[in-house]
């Protein structure tokens, strides 16, 4: 019996899902087709209805995340692009965050990506290009930050992230976070 459109999606959506928490925390050479089809609780066969390759499960797996990120959330009602853009860097620039709660794919696959191809690398670099559109889009109803500014700002929280990711002592990571914000919201006209 064939599976309906709504089971396939869902099964590829398990499939993305699954493949970027893996490859968020082990990296693309550590992390295998069956390691993935486990983590999902599907099959080798389900893998290859969806996808062609490991190399564009990780691509997908990039756009997936990115798409399910909190900067990917819509402005709730009732809340000021400057109030939104605020509660979006404090959740990007948290203790959760840097644990893995929504994890940002620009922060959890920084460094694994200089590894992957040329498509994968377009993929990073559109993700990147969409987060500062979005930032500036928030960002420019209330101040006078331009797109010099926010690629600044991005720079700096992707990397903060990254960086808070590999060091162990909690406070430094605190320390981290807290002065990023404190100079995110210079940046952004104080808010």
């Amino acid at each position: 019996m064939p599976y309906s459109r709504e089971h396939k999606q869902q099964s590829r959506a398990r499939i993305l899902q699954s493949a970027y928490r893996l490859f968020s925390t082990r990296g693309f050479d550590n992390v295998t087709v069956d390691a993935v089809m486990q983590d999902c609780s599907l099959t080798r066969g389900a893998f290859y209805g969806h996808f062609r390759s490991k190399s564009e499960l990780y691509k997908e797996a990039l756009k997936f995340a990115a798409l399910n990120s909190k900067l990917a959330d819509r402005q709730p009602e009732g809340l000021s692009p400057r109030e939104w853009l605020s509660q979006l860097l404090d959740g990007y620039l948290s203790i959760e965050h840097v644990a893995g709660d929504r994890p940002c794919p620009l922060a959890f696959l920084a460094t694994d990506i200089v590894s992957r191809n040329k498509e994968t690398h377009e993929t990073y670099a559109h993700v990147y290009s969409r987060m500062n559109q979005l930032i500036l889009d928030y960002a420019g109803k209330h101040s006078g930050t331009n797109e010099q500014d926010i690629l600044s700002l991005t720079s700096m929280i992707i990397g903060a992230v990254a960086v808070s990711r590999t060091i162990e002592d909690k406070q430094l990571v605190q320390q981290i976070l807290s002065s990023c914000r404190q100079q995110a919201r210079v940046i952004l006209g104080g808010i």
